[in-house]
């Protein structure tokens, strides 16, 4: 049985730029409002606790385009999350993915991603554990809110 959850979340990105690769990094701070289960049935009431999430990703250029659009890279991603709170007992640890694949740069703002996915993660009751192994694809769009600039004045004639 899934149990629902309420994950409200606040996170802090960057990005560094070397010569021939780029790392991302993010920490990601949740809030886990999640339903209660009791007797194998769900409830109205909800249990919750904090989740901390680092994340870290290794971009490398495989194609002359690097990180322009139609460009290839390698990607070396791993991603550690830990549960906090009083609610939390057994599994601090909670789960890390391992991911390694292919990303393709669509356009300025969307990227392809596949590869294979090592998700091992400690189950709620402590002595439990899950090791998946996953094929994974996925697409990610960034947008671009801001405001577009108005063009340059045309300059009178002399």
């Amino acid at each position: 049985m899934g149990q629902p959850e309420h994950r409200p979340w606040q996170q802090v990105q960057w990005f560094t730029r070397f010569p021939k690769a780029r790392l991302m990094q993010w920490v990601r701070l949740e809030e886990r409002f999640r339903n209660t289960i009791r007797d194998n049935e769900r409830t109205d009431d909800y249990d919750f606790n904090y989740r901390a999430r680092y994340n870290a990703a290794l971009f490398l250029p495989l194609t002359k385009r690097g990180f322009d659009p139609g460009g290839l890279q390698f990607l070396l991603n791993n991603e550690v999350m830990m549960n906090f709170g009083k609610e939390i007992r057994y599994n601090y640890f909670d789960q890390n993915r391992l991911f390694a694949g292919l990303v393709y740069q669509a356009n300025k703002h969307g990227q392809l991603h596949a590869g294979y996915m090592h998700l091992f993660q400690q189950l709620p009751a402590g002595s439990t554990y899950r090791n998946q192994h996953t094929i994974r694809v996925f697409y990610f769009h960034n947008f671009d809110l801001r405001p577009t600039p108005p063009p340059a004045p045309i300059p009178a004639p002399q």
